[in-house]
């Protein structure tokens, strides 16, 4: 019996584990694969940011730039991806930040930097600007 068990839970980790895979790590692997729901969330996000920086806009060609990892957090109960990437070799003082809901289907942004009020995108709620706010100083991965 306890070997039935312990097959059924190996059987179970596995079957999970493509499914762990295939979670994007960083913000450029997310937005890369084209006809995915990051992608096309992030697209719909980039219409509104208006004006561009030059930065962004240089990143949202080819998604090659400085961009972090992709960090699970709950907001109010409810998973996202929190992520960023900000303007080379300047990153403290410009950063775009960006939050994908659980699948990825939706995505709220905030530009700005070191000192100032970030301007959001997507119409995020009071939480989600937090956490937002909370990615330009890296603490927003206490929100997991």
């Amino acid at each position: 019996m306890a070997l039935m068990r312990f097959l059924m839970t190996l059987a179970a980790c596995l079957a999970a584990a493509p499914a762990f895979a295939e979670e994007p790590a960083y913000l450029f692997d997310a937005l890369q694969a084209r006809g995915s729901a990051y992608r096309a969330s992030w697209d719909k996000l980039m219409k509104d940011v208006q004006p561009t920086p030059d930065w962004l806009v240089q990143f949202n060609r080819n998604f090659d730039g400085d961009s972090g990892n992709m960090i699970p957090v709950t907001i109010a109960g409810k998973p996202y991806a929190i992520s960023f990437v900000c303007k080379p070799t300047d990153c403290a003082a410009r950063k775009f930040v960006v939050m994908f809901d659980a699948d990825g289907a939706h995505a709220l942004g905030a530009l700005g930097g070191r000192g100032e009020t970030p301007e959001f995108f997507g119409a995020p709620s009071k939480d989600e600007q937090d956490a937002l706010t909370k990615g330009f100083t890296g603490a927003a991965a206490a929100l997991k």
